[in-house]
């Protein structure tokens, strides 16, 4: 038999071993501390002996690169408008005279349409951007195709008159 204070740690793992069997085990950890296992696919294990096709993995995409956060920006920003809201309270108390509002911040990472000069994030930019187009050319395309609208008003006046007098006639 043999006590604890027989084991010896292996130098890679650190497990322990009597001797005998750490001299079998050493160039085994060694082999395996140097070749990478491979990751285990389930599916593929459970689609042998089957006739499901083996779908190839779908490669992962790399990650797009993170915008540095600028939240100290942020959070200035954030001060300056309480301490302004502030001074502007103790203004109105005193009934002085208000001062000029403070220049609009804007936000670096919103896109701003040029269209109708709005700004928005990334995602809803791409949305908006293409709604906002197709509004402005339709705008643009009333004002061309429908020329006077006080020569289309006229008419329109007209024939209600025409009906009210009509009916006037009938009710007689």
């Amino acid at each position: 038999s043999f006590s604890p204070n027989d084991l010896k740690p292996c130098k890679i793992c650190g497990r322990t071993f009597l001797p005998a069997a750490l001299k079998k085990h050493s160039p085994i950890c060694q082999k395996s501390l140097v070749k990478k296992r491979k990751v285990f696919d389930s599916s593929r294990q459970r689609a042998e002996g089957t006739d499901i096709p083996i779908v190839k993995p779908i490669k992962q995409r790399p990650e797009p690169p993170k915008k540095q956060s600028n939240w100290r920006r942020k959070h200035e920003d954030f001060i300056n408008t309480i301490r302004a809201a502030k001074g502007l309270g103790q203004i109105l108390k005193e009934g002085g005279e208000l001062p000029p509002p403070p220049p609009p911040s804007y936000d670096p990472d919103y896109v701003q349409c040029p269209y109708c000069q709005r700004r928005f994030n990334e995602s809803a930019a791409d949305r908006h951007i293409n709604f906002c187009k197709e509004q402005a050319a339709r705008i643009t395309n009333k004002g061309k195709l429908g020329g006077d609208t006080k020569a289309k008003a006229i008419p329109r006046t007209q024939v209600i008159q025409f009906c009210i007098f009509y009916i006037y006639i009938q009710s007689r």
